[in-house]
């Protein structure tokens, strides 16, 4: 019924607004809350009356500081109205974010709202509560994925490369979190996420996909490293409505060239082999990705770069490297296709990805620019933390 819905909206812009006597204004006498989940958040349990109400509405801000709050539809029937929308707020005490999608079923007698039960994610609200971890995970098409969730405003998600996690990306989170909705995945076989049997580069780019669209996370700015920036290449192609940007970082549109195959199958082996010969490989990995510079002035950095690394699970990593090298495809042909801005990055001294590949990505979309940082090499976001967060802030001209 019309008047029904109305009402439901009555009550949601009182409650935006913080204004307590008009959300009480559309409460009966005699109605009943009901919000299921952990006792110790403060919004949490099931209580009777207008002035219960009343309590239950100036005590809310206690445990929640809302940033976004929405209703995409309402259902109606008879004397239920039931309103489907998300929510991203702040749970207090630890400032956690949380967003979550949720079902609110109202019961109407008299006029007024006699039974509000909300269903959300209750879990993790209260993990929230309980923990100021960014840290989230979720299975998308079976694969466990991890990432960190911070700030807000505009999507920004950040998928870094080969060997790497999502800690690669901490200075620009440090500097964009007040201004940014921030999202840094650990891309499959990295960190916490998972693999599955047949994944490819276009399938992490489904999967990535996906998490946009089921987490109101669009369009988004995407920030690709290496092999994250040609898991964006394909996101872009295929759901260019998902992405409002492309930052793409010391990566390529072209196969690994076939003369660098036999160097990267010794690496493959021993990366499956002992310790002591993963750890060598490394070595060698970060005096190819960084420059001699960086890694003498920054030890610290560079070992805790080193022991990420070697937390990786072996086998995992290892399907990893498979499908960003041996199974990588020429995406050159996609180029054109591309719609969303691109801006190219890459390091002058970069071996692994020099600049011409990314400027041949730059003059090959409809909507391309290559910048070239100078005394930097493949690892930009941690050589070059400063304009790399530059770039994705639009300051850099």
């Amino acid at each position: 019924m019309p008047e029904h819905t109305e009402l439901i909206q009555r009550y949601f812009r009182a409650f935006a607004e913080a204004n307590i006597e008009g959300a009480i204004a559309c409460i009966h006498a005699e109605a009943v809350w009901h919000i299921d989940g952990d006792p110790s958040v403060v919004t949490v349990g099931i209580i009777r009356g207008r002035e219960a109400v009343r309590a239950w509405l100036i005590r809310f801000p206690q445990g929640f500081r809302p940033l976004n709050f929405s209703v995409d539809r309402f259902l109606t029937d008879q004397n239920d109205v039931i309103a489907i929308g998300r929510f991203r707020h702040r749970v207090l005490p630890h400032e956690s974010i949380v967003d979550s999608d949720f079902v609110i079923r109202f019961t109407i007698q008299d006029g007024l709202i006699i039974r509000y039960q909300i269903f959300e994610d209750t879990l993790l609200i209260a993990q929230a509560r309980a923990s100021a971890a960014k840290a989230r995970t979720t299975r998308l098409n079976g694969t466990l994925y991890g990432w960190d969730d911070v700030g807000q405003g505009k999507p920004v998600i950040f998928l870094h490369g080969l060997f790497l996690d999502r800690s690669f990306w901490h200075r620009q989170l440090q500097e964009l979190g007040n201004r940014r909705r921030c999202v840094s995945f650990d891309m499959p076989g990295h960190g916490i996420s998972t693999w599955r049997t047949g994944l490819t580069l276009d399938g992490i780019a489904e999967d990535i996909g996906l998490w946009l669209e089921e987490n109101n996370a669009t369009p988004a700015t995407i920030v690709g490293h290496s092999q994250g920036g040609m898991i964006a290449l394909r996101l872009a192609a295929r759901f260019p409505q998902l992405v409002d940007q492309l930052i793409l970082v010391n990566t390529s549109a072209q196969a690994e060239p076939p003369e660098r195959l036999p160097k990267w199958r010794k690496w493959q082996d021993a990366l499956l082999g002992c310790d002591e010969e993963r750890s060598a490989m490394f070595n060698d990995i970060q005096r190819l990705t960084t420059s001699a510079e960086w890694l003498a002035s920054h030890p610290n950095e560079a070992l805790k770069e080193h022991a990420i690394m070697m937390k990786h699970t072996p086998p995992l990593l290892s399907a990893a490297l498979s499908a960003a090298v041996f199974e990588r495809d020429d995406t050159r042909d996609l180029l054109a296709d591309i719609t969303p801005p691109v801006t190219v990055l890459s390091g002058a001294l970069d071996q692994a990805t020099p600049p011409t590949l990314g400027k041949e990505i730059a003059v090959s979309v409809p909507f391309g620019r290559a910048i070239t940082i100078n005394d930097a090499a493949h690892h930009l976001p941690a050589e070059a933390p400063e304009q790399v967060t530059k770039v994705i802030l639009g300051d850099w001209i």
